[in-house]
């Protein structure tokens, strides 16, 4: 579980940072996914996801958006080793998608650290991940509340520029061309603040670029309602790119083109 396992670890440190709320409200996932928050709890919400936490919990739970049809590929691309988990007993079919599995690592201060994991599937394709963390002596008050919320979470559409949005936010896109003598290689990075800097190289085929330029600014970039990529060139020229999914996770097509999806 590769990508995901990144949450176990970040949910630790996001723990320090949680700023209270103070009535029920109800927190949404630009990816389509929704859960109402009760009285006391403590939240701290961003692009990644979602941690719950405050004084009284057995520990703190993640919420955050999963892009897979199903559990078995969900499933393929599980990592628990490499952050230090081993799965304990089996998976567990909480419905005809949905499922639950335990992990645990050691803990420095004794013990062990239990990560509960909930794998909800959307009607409208994707889902959302809800990780109860907390330590052995709290693992089954954790995981009370961490199917609790689960349970809570429901799913709208999203719509077609909030989820390309929530694909291609922070990331750098590389289009690779050889041929007729000579070789292409195209950077896009597509900024946080909706800010894009780019760079043409007309001979280096490498994938590992030297970064986005400090202090350079190309332009803004955003994306329409019809999924289209439009970068607004500071000097007032404007591109349009229609935007496709491809069959490998890591790349996606703009007007037909293959370009590689990296995090920078």
């Amino acid at each position: 579980m590769r990508k995901f396992t990144k949450v176990l670890l970040g949910a630790v440190l996001w723990s320090a940072f949680l700023l209270p709320v103070q009535a029920e409200k109800l927190l949404q996932d630009p990816s389509g996914f929704n859960v109402r928050v009760a009285d006391g709890y403590q939240v701290q919400q961003d692009a990644s996801g979602i941690v719950l936490g405050g004084t009284g919990q057995p520990g703190v739970v993640v919420l955050k958006n999963h892009a897979f049809a199903n559990f078995e590929a969900f499933a393929s691309q599980a990592n628990l080793a490499r952050d230090g988990f081993e799965q304990v007993g089996e998976v567990r079919a909480l419905n005809a998608t949905d499922r639950h599995f335990r992990a645990a690592k050691p803990n420095p201060e004794g013990g062990y650290l239990i990560a509960d994991t909930f794998v909800r599937f959307s009607p409208y394709g994707g889902g959302c991940v809800v990780v109860a963390l907390s330590s052995s002596e709290q693992a089954d008050a954790a995981y009370r509340w961490g199917e609790q919320v689960a349970n809570q979470v429901a799913f709208s559409q999203p719509s077609v520029n909030n989820v390309w949005e929530q694909a291609l936010r922070g990331k750098h896109l590389v289009y690779l061309s050889t041929g007729n003598g000579y070789s292409e290689r195209f950077d896009l990075y597509l900024l946080a603040n909706n800010t894009f800097v780019s760079r043409s190289d007309m001979s280096s085929l490498s994938m590992n670029g030297s970064g986005a330029a400090a202090n350079r600014v190309d332009g803004s970039w955003r994306i329409t309602p019809d999924g289209q990529l439009v970068l607004n060139y500071q000097n007032g020229q404007a591109n349009t790119y229609q935007l496709q999914t491809r069959q490998a996770s890591n790349e996606v097509a703009l007007n037909g083109r293959r370009y590689f999806v990296l995090s920078e």
